[in-house]
């Protein structure tokens, strides 16, 4: 069965209106970002991108695991892991295969004008579907989860034009609506947030229950000098 009927058969209602209400809006950011591309900095794009891709995000989520056995970096460690499981679960378990939007070189292959930016960007195909972005999600995610807990002002900044940066590099690559960039981009801050929230809590309740052990401790070793010193006095 040919790709556009599947497509026709499996996209949803949602998906549908997104394509027309939005096509406008997308065709115009699409132009703008066509507008920037040049020889040199097309490789640069493709390079960039991938810092948003499945392989450096299982990465960092190893990292973050890695992170979370050392108290000194368990915030951190926690913080990145959550945010990447979040963010991977609302994007690429929940809305990708629900809403099924189809990549924008297949859905306007029929425009002509679309498809010359699409080549000169160098047509790259994706596996998945379009909305929202995981790329941006995954940069999001990243992003918000250490702008939240890295305490440096100078350094914190870092992330958030990390993640921009990346979103922008999947429209002038023509692989994502913008529509599907924001999308994500709200995704990628909501699972960033929520596991920075998550985080505290779990630290807040680790560091109360080290006291109240602490405290337990404590108080069966008062009990036995009392002891001892009312057997000494007997």
């Amino acid at each position: 069965m040919p790709l556009s009927i599947v497509l026709e058969e499996e996209i949803s209602a949602f998906a549908n209106w997104l394509d027309t209400a939005c096509r406008s809006f997308d065709l115009a950011v699409f132009k703008f970002f066509a507008s920037l591309h040049t020889n040199w900095l097309t490789p640069i794009v493709n390079v960039f991108t991938q810092l948003g891709d499945t392989t450096f995000v299982v990465i960092l989520m190893i990292v973050g695991l890695v992170l979370c056995f050392s108290k000194k970096t368990r915030k951190y460690g926690m913080t990145l892991f959550f945010a990447i499981f979040i963010g991977t679960l609302i994007t690429n378990v929940v809305l990708k295969p629900l809403i099924f939007r189809p990549r924008p070189y297949v859905s306007l292959a029929d425009n002509a004008d679309f498809m010359q930016w699409y080549t000169e960007a160098g047509s790259n195909v994706e596996s998945d579907r379009s909305f929202p972005s995981g790329h941006t999600t995954a940069a999001f995610e990243i992003a918000t989860a250490l702008f939240l807990v890295v305490k440096n002002k100078k350094i914190k900044w870092i992330f958030p034009v990390y993640a921009v940066l990346i979103g922008c590099s999947r429209l002038y690559l023509m692989v994502h609506y913008c529509t599907d960039v924001l999308a994500g981009m709200i995704c990628g801050i909501i699972a960033g947030v929520l596991a920075y929230f998550i985080t505290r809590a779990i630290i807040n309740w680790l560091q109360t229950s080290d006291k109240k052990a602490v405290q337990r401790i404590n108080n069966i070793d008062l009990f036995f000098k009392n002891k001892n010193t009312e057997d000494a006095a007997s």
